[in-house]
């Protein structure tokens, strides 16, 4: 039987060339395509509970010898001029821990405390915020608050402002939450490879990573393998792994609509020896686990 040739493509969850209202439809059939993912996701967990703990519990370590949080820190004496007291009773620990984040994580090893990260933009101010404290709300006043904080203050290098910075702001002990806020930043380099050397910001080093890797897949995948699927049309995926502190890829196990292709995209990203620098968290090598997903489009060509 003569073989359909096949034209495969990969797409990205990139929107910026579309209007909100076609943002909002396409992201909306994005969460779909993506929670279907997740519910095949649970009968093939990356960790296991005990290895998510001990992975929580290693980076939550770290973390805190890095950044030595402090009810006197500079930054928390700065908090406690801008935040009103009563507002940390909007933070909500229960909605906190049982968020997507944190789901995996047993209830004996979660650490209570919120922390706020940001990155440098190429005019050097801090930009994408991220923080969940269960209020919307109060992110918003956190980040209107942390805006006003002088950056300096922070001794970030030049080197760190290409990184994704990390700064906790509040804490729970003794069933009290209070303003314990980090003496020191912490900043996680990703990890760098090939052609994605000289760019500037931790937005444009992840993107790269991801874009190079996808470019991989799609010169080496076997359409041979693809086509004995008789899958057409868009399918998703989602790619899971783990560079490590000398810049390898292991642990490769991605989510696939079927074991074939899994099996198949598992093969390439293994096989994929373009990492030139391992990820780092204040310049020490680390292990980062990477996690995204993609969309495949497959169509014959008559």
């Amino acid at each position: 039987m003569k073989s359909a040739l096949l034209f495969v493509a990969i797409v990205t969850f990139s929107f910026s060339n579309y209007s909100q209202t076609k943002k909002d439809s396409l992201n909306k059939a994005v969460r779909e395509r993506v929670k279907n993912v997740l519910e095949s996701q649970s009968d093939n967990p990356y960790f296991t509970r005990e290895e998510s703990d001990a992975e929580y519990q290693n980076e939550n370590d770290t973390f805190q010898t890095l950044a030595k949080p402090s009810e006197n820190s500079d930054l928390a004496n700065f908090f406690k001029i801008y935040l009103e007291k009563k507002l940390l009773k909007k933070i909500d620990f229960s909605e906190v821990k049982w968020s997507y984040l944190y789901k995996d994580i047993s209830r004996s090893e979660y650490n209570y405390t919120i922390r706020l990260t940001f990155e440098i933009s190429k005019t050097g101010k801090a930009s994408g915020f991220k923080i969940y404290t269960g209020d919307k709300d109060l992110d918003r006043k956190v980040v209107e608050i942390f805006k006003k904080y002088p950056l300096e203050k922070l001794a970030l290098t030049e080197a760190d402002k290409h990184g994704k910075i990390s700064v906790q702001l509040f804490a729970k002990e003794n069933k009290n939450t209070i303003i314990k806020a980090s003496t020191y930043a912490v900043v996680d380099q990703l990890p760098t490879v090939k052609d994605c050397e000289n760019l500037q910001t931790n937005w444009q080093i992840n993107n790269c990573l991801y874009e190079r890797l996808y470019e991989y897949i799609l010169r080496n995948i076997s359409l041979k393998t693809i086509n004995k699927q008789e899958l057409r049309g868009e399918i998703i995926f989602r790619p899971r792994f783990t560079i490590d502190s000398k810049g390898k890829i292991v642990h490769v196990n991605s989510i696939a609509p079927n074991s074939v292709i899994k099996n198949e995209i598992d093969r390439l990203i293994a096989s994929f020896d373009q990492v030139l620098v391992p990820g780092t968290r204040n310049n020490v090598p680390k292990n980062t686990y990477c996690d995204a997903y993609r969309t495949l489009t497959i169509e014959n060509l008559n």
